[in-house]
């Protein structure tokens, strides 16, 4: 409006400012334009160091809804909405600005996906859905399906707190920057491996906000299956199979004594015989299996 603007549109514009001002510090960050904006506030690359180079590398790709500190759930209850927010295809992280102490906290939503894996147990698809802030449950991946269709996704604790000294110092900058590239690793293989129909959700079970995630022990796996889903399940089962025995081939392995490859590769020579008949497009991949 002319000679004025709402004192809360002010007021969220400044926590995207002070999100925005954080997070350069950490990544290449672009904003979105208001008249293109359908739900993110800024597309960003995480910056990576070349050591001794003095290049900042462009990392992997995420995208950042901010909001104000007070924030407790961000809900998404139109049919469109609920559609855009199920079919993410990039980590998407929620920057929460705090004015006053000139922080923010910075939430991973990659239970999201799980939500949308599993569907709704009453209405099979959530009508509604509600990410909630600084909220879990007792059963891992924390989401509860309400009675009325509503689905909340329980982000938990921030997975990282950044403070404006934070970004000013260099070596604490790569620790944050490290913290969240290992939760957007976990969100991208996640969401590609669906994609290709492979729907396993892979996270930490528990974590402590600016710690590195368990990346190798005590890891916790949601899997979900629909009988939908059986051609293209036969089919990676297929490719994987022909990828891992050009890989043994590959290495040396195939006449190895040493467990397991003495026991299994008979056995995968039996799965691919059967995958040869059942999927003519790997008989190229794997002419041996030829039967003549």
């Amino acid at each position: 409006m002319p000679g004025a603007r709402l004192r809360s549109f002010r007021l969220g514009d400044r926590s995207e400012l002070l999100v925005q001002h954080l997070l350069t510090g950490l990544a290449f960050t672009t904003p979105v334009p208001r008249q293109e904006d359908i739900g993110f506030d800024f597309l960003c690359s995480l910056i990576g160091q070349t050591k001794g180079s003095g290049l900042l590398r462009a990392g992997p790709f995420f995208t950042v809804q901010a909001k104000s500190k007070g924030t407790e759930e961000i809900l998404y209850e139109q049919p469109h909405q609920v559609d855009w927010i199920t079919q993410q295809e990039n980590p998407m992280l929620i920057c929460i600005a705090d004015r006053d102490t000139t922080s923010m906290d910075i939430y991973s939503t990659w239970n999201l996906l799980c939500g949308v894996l599993a569907g709704h147990t009453v209405t099979r698809a959530a009508t509604k859905i509600i990410l909630r802030l600084d909220q879990t449950s007792d059963k891992w991946p924390h989401v509860r399906d309400l009675q009325d269709g509503t689905q909340e996704i329980l982000l938990g604790s921030p997975i990282a707190h950044v403070t404006h000294d934070d970004i000013v110092d260099e070596d604490r900058t790569k620790e944050v920057a490290a913290v969240l590239a290992a939760w957007i690793l976990f969100d991208r293989l996640n969401i590609v491996n669906s994609r290709a129909g492979l729907h396993w959700v892979v996270a930490p079970r528990f974590y402590e906000t600016n710690k590195m995630p368990l990346l190798d022990d005590l890891l916790a796996v949601a899997g979900y299956w629909n009988p939908k889903n059986l051609e293209k399940c036969a089919r990676n089962l297929v490719l994987s199979a022909a990828s891992l025995w050009r890989t043994l081939a590959a290495a040396g392995l195939m006449s190895s004594t040493a467990a397991p490859w003495a026991e299994g590769i008979p056995l995968l020579r039996d799965l691919l015989s059967w995958c040869y008949e059942i999927d003519p497009s790997i008989r190229d991949f794997i002419p041996e299996f030829r039967v003549h």
